[in-house]
């Protein structure tokens, strides 16, 4: 007995991916949880890290499909292959994303497969191993930077918190496109959240303020925004993510805007 792959896309990554789980043991949880290491172990998605051909790779399995899931991913459609399209489209727009590499269906639901970086972390990682204030202003103007060019491509993330932004090689990249949408309405205020999610994420890592519009000021650079338009845009979304925040753990961070 094998673990069996369908590729849904991404043919040749798709024929490796599907080599790489011939190995034991059975079953993909447990094929991921010996062969990569695991950074996000929950009821719905299991992700981890691991190389296939010496090439650094990110892997997201997407749990527990419905038979319905399972016919739209047969049917070319569904959460895992749009966000493979999403981030198939970014990347060729020069957007800084992980390139997806290939989306399969197994027993246990759909596997994404993407390019990694060899070295860097995720934004909290590096604040929590602070590396130095030139680093960090770096990583601020590279966020603004990479969120600008993700909104002039005409699409959103939904969720840029400081998980997922990664820093490597002086750059930042945006991951977990599964919430990344192109809107057809309120385009303005969708790129206003993105930008609020990040600065809650600030305010909860305690970043100065004067840290912080490193980053607002390489946004408004980037793509010509106008600042209090923006910031006023900015409002709604910051007071209803520090309320879930005081909600969730009790306390409120210091509102940097």
């Amino acid at each position: 007995m094998r673990n069996k792959v369908l590729v849904i896309d991404g043919k040749r990554w798709g024929r490796r991916l599907a080599d790489a789980v011939k190995r034991p043991p059975l079953g993909i949880v447990p094929w991921m949880r010996r062969h990569t290491h695991v950074v996000k172990d929950e009821p719905a998605r299991l992700v981890g890290y691991l190389q296939i051909r010496d090439r650094h790779c990110f892997l997201k399995l997407y749990r527990r499909p419905s038979l319905l899931r399972k016919l739209l991913l047969l049917a070319r459609t569904g959460k895992p292959l749009r966000a493979y399209r999403t981030g198939l489209v970014l990347a060729a727009r020069g957007v800084l994303v992980p390139r997806p590499l290939t989306c399969v269906l197994v027993a246990e639901g759909a596997l994404v497969l993407s390019e990694s970086m060899s070295e860097g972390g995720d934004y909290c990682q590096l604040w929590n191993a602070n590396p130095g204030r030139e680093t960090l202003n770096l990583m601020m103007r590279g966020a603004g930077e990479t969120i600008a060019d993700l909104h002039a491509a005409g699409f959103t993330h939904g969720d840029c918190k400081w998980n997922n932004l990664l820093w490597s090689e002086e750059r930042c990249f945006l991951v977990d496109l599964d919430g990344a949408r192109k809107p057809r309405l309120n385009r303005a205020s969708r790129r206003a959240r993105d930008l609020a999610r990040f600065v809650i994420s600030a305010e909860e890592a305690g970043v100065p303020k004067a840290m912080l519009e490193e980053f607002l000021d390489s946004y408004l650079h980037r793509s010509a925004a106008d600042r209090e338009s923006l910031l006023r845009l900015m409002q709604p979304h910051l007071r209803k993510l520090r309320g879930r925040h005081l909600q969730r753990y009790g306390v409120e961070p210091q509102p940097l805007l």
